[in-house]
């Protein structure tokens, strides 16, 4: 017959086995979770844009519509003005027409004149449109 230590002394030893094999089962069930989330961060990662696309899609996203609108307005003024005008007249009309400041009007302007070669600057401060 067990007495009541021993029987005590047996739960305990069964109860280390059953958490022996509780902490394994967790620790299984552990290592699948995390394969599971690192197959998904692997196919996440292949779904991402390469960064030649992201570069691009960037440098095209700068130039913004409001600029394209004063160029257009600018290049209409002087093709107006076939004798051409000086950049404050030119600023004053485009901002005038567009509500729209020029911060830096030589900048501005070397813009158009790279996209269009009929926009010229004979001096300093002065430009014109001319027909080629």
């Amino acid at each position: 017959m067990l007495t009541e230590r021993q029987a005590l002394q047996e739960r305990l030893k069964k109860i280390d086995i059953d958490e022996i094999t509780m902490i394994k089962e967790y620790q299984k069930q552990r290592n699948k979770i995390f394969e599971r989330l690192r197959e998904i961060e692997r196919e996440d990662y292949k779904n991402l844009p390469d960064l030649k696309q992201l570069a691009s899609l960037e440098i095209h996203q700068k130039q913004k519509p409001e600029k394209d609108i004063r160029k257009h307005v600018a290049l209409n003024i002087l093709k107006v003005n076939s004798d051409g005008m000086s950049a404050d007249e030119l600023r004053s009309k485009i901002e005038k027409e567009t509500n729209m400041q020029i911060l830096n009007m030589t900048t501005f302007m070397s813009s158009i004149m790279k996209k269009n070669p009929s926009v010229q600057k004979p001096r300093r401060g002065y430009y014109r449109y001319r027909k080629m």
